[in-house]
C-alpha cells in the first residue's frame, strides 16, 4: 500500500488480552449491501453448533471457532452441513482477547453470515459486525427478520453510535440473490482450521462469543514512567503522515494538568501489532492480513487496543481499574485516494480520540469533548474538551502534596502552590522537586516535620506518588526548679525537681550546682546529697533541650545547714562479702562527731568490742575464732560526746575450721522401711545438722516426682494416696537441701496393700471427649452424706492427667496423676441436700479431654457446716515498709488453705522462688546485696489443693552502705574514697565520697582532678566531701581520679583511685 496524506485515517477496534474485555471503541464507515455481497467469498444461512477458542502459541493469539451447520448457500458453492469459521479474539485458561466490533456468536442462534477468507485460507465473517445478521421471527407476525446488531463502542463515521438494523428476512435474500446474479458466483469455499496444539490448557469450549466490559489503566504512570509506544515504520511515508498525527495526539494528552499519564515515543520497530509480543506498536497497511479491505472507499480504518491481566488491579479514586500490559494499533490497507480523510486535522482528531481508548477511557455524554462517540471534523485536530481532560485526571491523577499542621505557624512551596494557611494541597507532575518552608506564629517555634520529611529544616520531596507532610509548630521552651523552693534551707539528701514546657518534647535536663554538672538524663528529678556541701548559699540552675535543639534555662539558690545529729560512719576493712578467720582488724571512720566518739563492734548481735577515741580511723581487734563459721554480720555503732549517734553494718563469711558444722541427715520418720501401707498415708521428712534458715525437701515415689517443698523449719511432710498405685513394693525417696546448698538422700521400701480390688477399667463414657472417663464409686443414684470418696478412671490417656470433680456444677476438688484410679475426697455437707449430679472431667497431656456424670441424693442431717474460709496469704516477716540490708528472711504463711499449699515469691515481678508444702508456712532466704538500693515491691501468690488462690504484696526499702577502702598513704594526712570503688565502671554524673584522717583545724580544702583535668576544688570544715563527676566530658576506657587535701594548719595528703568510664 503507498500511505499518504490523502489516505491517512485512524480507527480503533480494542483488543484486550485478559480476564474481560476493554472499554474502547470501533470506527467504521458503513458498507453498502451492494459492496457487501461484491466482496464476500461466501454467503451462507447457518445454525451455530459449537463455539471453541484457543491459544495459538505460533502468533500468540487466541482465535475462536465456529462451527456452523449450514442451511442453504447464497454464493461460493458452499455445501449443505458443517461449516467452520474463525474469529480474532475468544477466551482460554483465564486469559481473554475481544476485538471491538467483532460480531457476536451464539449456541442455538440462526444465522446469515457474509464470508471472507484469512490470510491463511480460514474463513471469517467479512467486515467484522457488519458481515453477521441474526435470523429471529416476529412474535406477533411470525415473519422472519435479519438483524444486525453492532458492537457497543462501535463508531460509524459522521453518525455516532451504530443503531440496530431489523430487515425483512425474504426481501433481504432477494436482494442478495440479484446482486449475486449480477456479479461472479464467487470460487469453492471450505473449512481449514488449524489443529489445537498439544501442550498445556489451550482450547476451551463456549457458550456465546460475547464478553463485557471492566475498567482498565495503564500503572506505569503511578511510578512517573511513560507509555512507550514504538511504529512499525515498514510502509512507505509511514514516519512523515500518520506518525505526524498520532505524535499531536500524544502530546495532546501529555499535556494535561493534574494528570500524571505521559506518552512517548518509542522509535521504530519490527513488530506487527496485536501480538502479546512485550512491544506497544503503532503499525500500518494491516500486515498480518487481518482485515478486509475497504470497498469504494467504506469499510474498517484501523483498529487498536491493549491486552489486560485481571489479576493485577488497583483502586484510584474509588474505582478498581485492571492493568493494561500491551497497546497496539493497526492501521487497514487500502484508503490511498478516498479524499473524505485527507484533512490532516481531521486525521489527529480521530488518532487523538483512539489514544485516548488506549488510555482506558470510554466515549464521553458531552457531545464538545473529543471522546465523544462521533468525529466531529470541525478542525480542532488533536485538541481536548474539559470533559476529556477530567477523565484523564480522574484515572491518572497527578501526585498531590498535602501539608498538614499542628500549632500555630505556615508552610509555603518552591515551586508556588501551597500557601498553608489556607492553601494546604496541590498537584504537581511527577519527577517535581518540591521545597516545603515553615514559619512559626509569634510566641511559637518550629517543632519539626514528619511524615515524608524530618528534622527542622526545609523539607524536600520529589514527587512520584501523592505524599503527606505534617508540620508541627509548638510554643516557647521554659523550665523550672519546682522543688526545692528558691531560698529554702535543705540538709541530707534532697529531691530536685524541674519541669519543662513547650518545645518539641524530648526533654533533656541538665542540672548544675555552684556552676558544677551534677546530673544529666532524661528524668527531671535528681536527688542532691548536700551532705558534702559547704553550710551556706548554694546556686543551682537547671537547662533543658528539647528534640529540636532548643534550650532554655533557669535557676534558684538553697542554703545548706546540715546539722551534727546524724554522725555518719563507714567500715574500710574487712570488705563486704570477705571471708575471714582468726584475729581480724575492723577499720571505722566516723564523721560529724563532737569528740571523743565511742565506737560499738557487734557480730551477728553479739558486742565484741567497744573503743572512745577522738582520731579517726579506730581500728578494733575481733578474734573471729570465737564466732562459729557461716555469714556474719558486722554493725559498728558510733555514740559522740554530744550524744549523737550513727550506725553501719556488713555481712563477712567466717571460716576459721575449728568447729565445723555437724553433717547434713536426711530421714523418713513415717511411714516405716518395709511397712504396709494401704489409704492415704502421710509421709513424713525430717533433715538434721542443717545451715540456714530453709530447707528444701525433694520427694519421688517409683522415680516420679511427687512433692517439692522449701520450708523455714527442718520437717515436712505429704498426704500420699496409695490407691492411686497398683498393689505392691513401692520404692520412696527423699532428697534434702539446706540452705548451705549442701545436699542428703534416703530411702525406705513400702508395701501397698489395699485390700479392695480396683475394678477393671470402664466402657467409654457417655459423655463427649476422646478420653474414657468414668466413677466407680459412688454408685449411680445412690444416697451419700458426709465425706465421699469418689473414684475416677481415665483410659486412653497421654502422660500424667488433670482430674476435676464437681458437684452441681460447683468444683470441690482437683487433682493431677499418672496412675489410675483417682480417688476423691468430696465434703457432701458443703453440697445443699437432694438431687445432685457428680461430673469428673479429666485433660491428659496433651489436651485431649472426656467426662462422666452420674446423678446422687445428698442427704446430711442437720444444719450443714458452713463453708470453709477464704484462702488468704500474707507475710510474717519483713514488715511491710521495713529497711532491710545484707540477707533477709522472707516469711511466708497461709490460712484456710485445703491441702498442700505452693507459695510463689516475685521481688519487683520477678520470680525468685516458688515453693510447695504441707503446711501453712515456707520461708525463703533474700540476699538483698544483690539489688539496687531504694524501694521495691515483695509479692506472694499462693494455690491450694483445691484450686483456691489468695495474694499478698508489701514494700520494703533496701539500704546496703559499701564501706569505704582502706585510706591510701601519701602525705601526712590520710584519705579514703567511699566511692567510686576501686577499678568499677562508671557512667553519667558519678559522686566521688572523699575521707581525711588526720586533718588539724576547722577548713579542709579538697582538690579533685580526672586525667589531669581539674574537676572541683571544695573546702569544708567536716572530714569527708561529696564532689559530682560528669563522665560524659571524659573518654571512654580508664581514668585515675586524683584528690588532694590540705588542713587549716598546712598539712597535706594526697590519694588516687582507677576507674572506667563507659558512656
Amino acid at each position: 500500500m503507498v500511505w499518504s496524506r490523502r489516505g491517512s485515517w485512524i480507527l480503533a477496534a480494542v483488543v484486550a488480552l485478559a480476564w474481560a474485555p476493554a472499554a474502547l471503541a470501533t470506527t467504521v464507515v458503513p458498507v453498502a449491501d451492494a459492496d457487501l455481497v461484491s466482496t464476500a467469498t461466501a454467503i451462507v444461512i447457518a445454525d451455530v453448533k459449537a463455539i471453541e477458542s484457543r491459544w495459538d502459541p505460533a502468533t500468540r493469539r487466541i482465535f475462536t471457532v465456529i462451527t456452523l451447520d449450514v442451511r442453504d448457500s447464497l454464493k461460493g458453492e458452499i455445501p449443505l452441513g458443517p461449516l467452520t469459521i474463525r474469529q480474532l479474539g475468544g477466551r482460554v485458561a483465564g486469559m481473554q482477547a475481544w476485538v471491538e466490533g467483532s460480531p457476536e456468536f451464539t449456541v442455538g442462534e440462526r444465522v446469515l453470515v457474509f464470508l471472507s477468507r484469512n490470510a491463511d485460507g480460514t474463513l471469517r465473517v467479512a467486515h467484522l459486525y457488519q458481515g453477521k445478521f441474526s435470523i429471529q421471527s416476529d412474535a406477533q407476525t411470525g415473519a422472519s427478520h435479519a438483524v444486525r446488531a453492532p458492537g457497543r463502542h462501535v463508531h460509524v463515521l459522521g453518525r455516532g453510535a451504530a443503531a440496530m438494523e431489523r430487515r425483512p428476512l425474504a426481501d433481504f435474500l432477494r436482494d442478495i440473490r440479484l446482486h449475486v446474479g449480477r456479479g461472479p458466483r464467487g470460487t469453492a469455499a471450505h473449512s481449514q482450521v488449524p489443529p489445537a496444539s498439544a501442550s498445556g490448557q489451550v482450547t476451551e469450549v463456549q457458550s456465546s462469543f460475547v464478553f463485557l466490559d471492566v475498567p482498565a489503566r495503564w500503572f506505569e504512570p503511578d511510578s512517573g514512567v511513560a507509555i512507550s509506544m514504538h511504529v512499525n515504520g515498514s510502509e512507505p511515508l509511514a514516519p512523515t503522515s500518520g506518525l505526524g498525527q498520532v505524535r499531536d495526539g500524544f502530546a495532546a494528552w501529555n499535556a494535561v494538568t493534574g494528570s500524571r499519564l505521559r506518552y512517548t515515543d518509542g522509535g521504530s520497530t519490527d513488530a506487527r501489532g496485536f501480538t502479546f509480543d512485550g512491544v506497544s506498536t503503532i503499525s500500518f497497511g494491516d500486515p498480518l492480513g487481518q482485515l478486509d479491505p475497504p470497498t469504494n472507499c467504506s469499510g474498517t480504518l484501523g483498529f487498536g487496543g491493549y491486552f489486560r491481566d485481571d489479576t493485577q488491579t488497583r483502586v484510584v479514586n474509588g474505582q478498581t481499574f485492571s492493568r493494561i500490559l500491551e497497546g497496539d494499533v493497526v492501521f487497514n490497507d487500502g484508503w490511498a485516494g478516498c479524499g473524505f480523510y485527507e484533512t490532516y486535522a481531521n486525521l489527529a482528531e480521530v488518532a487523538t480520540h483512539e489514544l485516548g481508548h488506549a488510555l482506558g477511557l470510554g466515549h464521553s455524554t458531552n457531545p464538545d469533548a473529543t471522546m465523544y462517540a462521533f468525529a466531529h471534523f470541525d478542525g480542532r485536530g488533536a485538541a481536548l474538551r474539559d470533559d476529556d481532560r477530567a477523565g484523564v485526571r480522574f484515572a491518572y491523577p497527578a501526585p498531590t502534596l498535602t501539608v498538614q499542621r499542628t500549632g500555630s505557624g505556615t508552610v509555603t512551596s518552591n515551586p508556588a502552590g501551597i500557601d498553608c494557611g489556607s492553601d494546604c494541597s496541590e498537584s504537581y507532575a511527577p519527577g517535581t522537586a518540591v521545597t516545603l518552608m515553615a514559619a512559626p506564629a509569634a510566641g511559637s517555634a518550629f517543632g519539626g516535620w514528619s511524615g515524608a520529611c524530618s528534622g527542622t529544616g526545609t523539607c524536600s520531596v520529589t514527587l512520584s506518588a501523592s505524599t503527606s507532610v505534617t508540620a508541627s509548630f509548638v510554643g516557647g521552651l521554659s523550665v523550672a526548679i519546682t522543688a526545692p523552693a528558691n531560698g529554702a534551707t535543705v540538709s541530707g539528701t534532697v529531691t530536685v525537681s524541674m519541669a519543662a514546657s513547650g518545645g518539641s518534647g524530648g526533654y533533656t535536663y541538665r542540672l548544675a550546682v555552684d556552676g558544677a554538672t551534677a546530673f544529666t538524663g532524661t528524668t527531671p528529678s535528681f536527688a542532691w546529697n548536700t551532705s558534702g556541701m559547704a553550710g551556706g548559699s548554694h546556686t543551682l540552675a537547671a537547662t533543658v533541650t528539647d528534640s529540636g535543639g532548643r534550650t532554655a534555662t533557669s535557676s534558684i539558690t538553697a542554703t545548706v545547714s546540715n546539722g551534727a545529729s546524724a554522725l555518719r560512719v563507714a567500715m574500710t576493712t574487712p570488705s563486704a562479702g570477705a571471708t575471714v578467720s582468726g584475729v581480724v582488724w575492723v577499720t571505722v571512720w566516723v564523721d560529724g562527731a563532737t569528740a571523743p566518739s565511742t565506737v560499738t563492734l557487734s557480730v551477728s548481735g553479739t558486742v565484741v568490742k567497744s573503743q572512745t577515741s577522738s582520731s579517726m580511723p579506730m581500728t578494733l581487734d575481733w578474734d573471729s575464732r570465737l564466732t562459729s563459721d557461716g555469714i556474719k554480720t558486722l554493725t559498728v555503732s558510733a555514740r559522740d560526746a554530744a550524744g549523737n549517734t550513727g550506725s553501719a553494718s556488713l555481712s563477712v563469711t567466717v571460716a576459721n575450721g575449728t568447729t565445723p558444722p555437724p553433717p547434713l541427715t536426711a530421714r523418713f520418720t513415717s511411714p516405716a522401711n518395709g511397712a504396709t501401707v494401704s489409704g492415704t498415708v502421710t509421709v513424713g521428712m525430717e533433715v538434721g545438722g542443717a545451715s540456714g534458715a530453709s530447707n528444701t525437701f525433694r520427694l519421688t515415689i517409683d522415680g516420679t516426682l511427687a512433692s517439692t517443698q522449701t520450708v523455714a523449719g527442718t520437717t515436712a511432710s505429704f498426704a500420699w494416696n496409695t490407691s492411686a498405685l497398683a498393689n505392691g513394693s513401692h520404692t520412696l525417696a527423699l532428697s534434702a537441701s539446706d540452705a548451705a546448698g549442701r545436699t542428703v538422700t534416703a530411702t525406705i521400701t513400702v508395701t501397698v496393700q489395699n485390700t479392695t480390688s480396683p475394678p477393671p477399667p470402664p466402657p467409654p463414657p457417655p459423655t463427649g471427649g476422646t478420653l474414657n472417663v468414668a466413677m466407680t464409686s459412688p454408685g449411680a443414684g445412690s444416697t451419700v452424706s458426709g465425706v465421699v470418696w469418689v473414684t475416677i478412671w481415665v483410659n486412653g490417656a497421654s502422660g500424667a492427667s488433670t482430674v476435676t470433680l464437681s458437684a452441681g456444677g460447683t468444683v470441690v476438688k482437683t487433682q493431677t496423676s499418672s496412675s489410675m484410679p483417682v480417688t476423691l475426697d468430696w465434703d457432701s455437707r458443703l453440697t445443699p441436700n437432694g438431687a445432685q449430679t457428680l461430673t469428673a472431667s479429666a485433660r491428659d497431656a496433651t489436651g485431649n479431654t472426656g467426662s462422666a456424670s452420674i446423678n446422687v441424693t445428698v442427704a446430711n442431717s442437720g444444719t450443714p457446716p458452713p463453708p470453709p474460709a477464704p484462702l488468704t496469704v500474707s507475710f510474717t516477716s519483713p514488715a511491710n515498709g521495713a529497711t532491710v540490708s545484707g540477707t533477709v528472711t522472707v516469711g511466708m504463711a497461709v490460712s484456710g488453705a485445703t491441702g498442700s499449699t505452693s507459695f510463689q515469691l516475685a521481688i519487683d515481678g520477678a520470680t525468685v522462688s516458688t515453693q510447695t508444702v504441707s503446711g501453712t508456712t515456707a520461708a525463703y532466704t533474700w540476699n538483698t546485696t544483690t539489688i539496687a538500693n531504694g524501694n521495691h515491691t515483695l509479692t506472694v501468690s499462693a494455690l491450694d489443693g483445691a484450686s483456691h488462690s489468695a495474694s499478698a504484696t508489701i514494700t520494703v526499702t533496701v539500704n546496703n552502705q559499701a564501706a569505704p577502702p582502706p585510706p591510701p598513704a601519701g602525705g601526712t594526712l590520710s584519705i579514703a574514697f567511699t566511692a567510686p570503688g576501686e577499678g568499677a565502671t562508671v557512667s553519667g554524673t558519678v559522686w566521688m565520697v572523699i575521707w581525711v584522717n588526720g586533718a588539724s583545724g576547722s577548713s579542709n580544702t579538697f582538690t579533685v582532678s580526672v586525667g589531669g583535668t581539674l574537676i572541683r576544688t571544695q573546702t569544708t570544715g567536716g572530714a569527708n566531701v561529696s564532689i559530682p563527676w560528669d563522665t560524659a566530658g571524659f573518654a571512654n576506657g580508664p581514668q585515675t581520679i586524683t584528690v588532694t587535701v590540705r588542713d587549716a594548719t598546712g598539712n597535706t595528703g594526697s590519694g588516687a583511685r582507677s576507674v572506667t568510664v563507659a558512656n
